[in-house]
């Protein structure tokens, strides 16, 4: 298949490079990753949010023995605040309603006034996936530089959907 793709680096470059797919997977992400070699069962939902300089999807994963080694990988200055929420039911509650004020009292960032967070929470039949602001073509955010940590997510696909079989 020509379109596969082995990693969501791979995937976010093709997004990046083309508008029409980017915003053909934003639309219907299932169908777009089937075309791209991935499986995804039928019971489960996919959703994709798009960043932009005003607005920074973060994704809450399920707790899983494959997920914990993977927090420190993709999101390193998130770890804090993903393993805090995996423990406490409170906390996760106050960042799923408040995600900025939570992010900065748990990472002591200051973000700034005019930057919006939201925080998705995946599930057994939902997953969510976020599509990134270029690094290549615009300026990093503080939350940006703390989440994405020098580089895009270096995952399989397999690692990233791994929910989704």
């Amino acid at each position: 298949m020509a379109n596969q793709i082995k990693s969501y680096e791979a995937l976010l470059e093709r997004l990046w490079a083309d508008e029409q797919l980017k915003n053909n997977f934003i639309a219907n992400p299932k169908a777009i990753l089937t075309e791209m070699g991935v499986h995804i069962s039928n019971s489960i939902t996919v959703e994709v949010h798009e960043d932009t300089l005003e607005l920074k999807n973060l994704v809450l994963p399920l707790k899983s023995e494959s997920q914990v080694g993977n927090v420190a990988e993709s999101a390193p200055g998130f770890q804090a605040v993903i393993q805090q929420a995996w423990q406490d039911e409170s906390f996760k509650s106050q960042l799923l309603q408040n995600p900025k004020a939570t992010i900065q009292k748990v990472t002591g960032t200051d973000l700034s006034n005019t930057l919006k967070i939201c925080v998705y929470e995946d599930t057994k039949i939902v997953k969510h996936l976020v599509v990134p602001v270029n690094a290549a073509n615009e300026e990093l955010s503080e939350l940006d530089l703390m989440t994405v940590a020098g580089g895009i997510i270096r995952q399989p696909i397999g690692l990233v959907l791994d929910s989704l079989s």
